[in-house]
């Protein structure tokens, strides 16, 4: 009697997984790849992401205007995974610095723990200008922030995309959400979609 216990659970769990609904999410284009630096001085690149959904923004750490609103979203975004039991092995997320200058590993550091940030669960990544403005312009097609862009006072004011992108595990990117009105539970759906 155990062993038919078993196999009902088991086809069970098989028609739960069956049933679940695809991703009717177009593909875009393929994700850029990239060998970064973390906020905790590490390398951190592409291939850290293989097989997982990744939720990804785009941020600088002097940001006084739209910024902390992007990361706050992201923040939420990564309470509603976790509470999902997706983050982690399933899925990612990653802020970009579109400030590589003056985002070092440590002042990134010191952001996200402003937001909670861990960065197992959260990476926020800078390198080069150059391999920035790559991935910026021809990875994730969102354009490069004027340069020099600064208020009277010094501090930098950089016009950039308030873009969210989602990736699929086979590091496609699937969507391109504006981070001033996401959806945070619509994402975290679309992720749950998405992960094999």
């Amino acid at each position: 009697m155990p062993r038919l216990g078993t196999l009902i659970a088991a086809f069970l769990l098989a028609a739960a997984l069956a049933c679940r609904p695809a991703s009717t999410l177009p593909v875009l284009f393929p994700a850029p790849q990239f060998e970064l630096t973390d906020q905790t001085g590490r390398p951190f690149s592409s291939s850290h992401l293989a097989g997982k959904v990744v939720v990804a923004n785009f941020v600088f750490t002097t940001c006084t205007d739209i910024c902390p609103l992007l990361t706050a979203t992201m923040a939420q975004v990564r309470d509603q995974l976790r509470a999902a039991k997706l983050l982690g092995d399933k899925a990612a997320i990653v802020s970009f610095s579109v400030d590589p200058e003056h985002d070092t590993p440590e002042a990134l550091a010191t952001y996200g723990q402003r937001f909670g940030a861990v960065p197992a669960e959260w990476r926020f990544l800078t390198g080069s200008r150059p391999v920035i403005d790559e991935l910026l312009i021809g990875g994730f097609k969102v354009g490069r922030p004027p340069p020099q862009a600064r208020t009277p006072g010094g501090t930098p004011e950089i016009v950039h995309t308030n873009r969210f992108a989602l990736i699929d595990p086979r590091g496609q990117v699937r969507a391109m959400y504006s981070g001033d009105d996401l959806n945070v539970s619509a994402v975290v759906e679309e992720v749950r979609r998405l992960v094999p």
